[in-house]
């Protein structure tokens, strides 16, 4: 199991660091989205939702771990497991809407403004997850 969770932290870290390349780059590379950085964010776009299902999937285990132990006080843990767990189904579900509406859809009707959040957010959630499953080894 070390080694299935060194690899989901590495894959989830990988992945960050190319979310937020891209993310930036493109305002450098193709600043309008209709070229090169499209074809770029249809490959990570899939990349994204795997690394959020991970990411979900150690937040529910860390959440449930924790539920079992809890004596009833709120704690530090209990906050950021909760957070961690229930930001995490938001935003894997908001990334999956807009990303259906991207590739799907036509017209598309993904909103630009949701793609940001997601871009922002997707990898600190993710790569927040890697640190935290290469740490418990």
């Amino acid at each position: 199991m070390t080694a299935i969770k060194r690899l989901a932290a590495v894959y989830m870290l990988l992945v960050s660091v190319a979310v937020w390349g891209n993310w930036l780059g493109s305002q450098f590379y193709d600043p309008t989205l209709e070229g090169a950085a499209i074809d770029a964010w249809r490959i990570l776009d899939p990349l994204m939702v795997v690394g959020m299902a991970m990411a979900l999937i150690a937040a529910l285990s860390r959440k449930l771990g924790h539920d079992s132990e809890i004596d009833g006080s709120v704690t530090r843990e209990y906050l950021e497991s909760n957070f961690t767990f229930y930001y995490s189904a938001a935003i894997l579900l908001a990334l999956l809407w807009n990303w259906f509406g991207f590739q799907w859809v036509d017209p598309p009707n993904d909103v630009p403004l949701v793609w940001t959040l997601i871009d922002i957010t997707v990898p600190l959630v993710m790569a927040s997850t890697g640190i935290r499953l290469l740490r418990e080894d």
